[in-house]
């Protein structure tokens, strides 16, 4: 599985939050997304940062205090738009 469009990763985030995809699909699909995308290493810690808390919260069966699935939602669409914008520099 190769990725390297922005659109794969929210499209496995969508899923994810709409309970059509789990935990474990989304975090495949972003960590070979980081990979596939030869980003920075400051990128792929900052991604590992969320992923970790996305895997902890999927242990759980509902919200827990910690780890609020919107909350994580929102930091990984936030790294995706600095990963677009890091993007966007390289290509310009």
């Amino acid at each position: 599985m190769s990725i390297q469009n922005p659109q794969s990763a929210q499209h496995a985030l969508q899923a994810w939050l709409d309970g059509s995809g789990n935990a474990s699909e989304l975090i495949q699909t972003f960590r070979v997304f980081c990979k596939d995308s030869q980003l920075p290493e400051k990128y792929g810690a900052a991604l590992e940062n969320v992923l970790s808390r996305v895997e902890s919260s999927s242990l759980f069966t509902e919200e827990s205090c910690s780890f609020s699935k919107k909350d994580l939602a929102n930091a990984l669409n936030i790294w995706l738009e600095k990963v677009q914008q890091y993007q966007a520099k390289q290509h310009s």
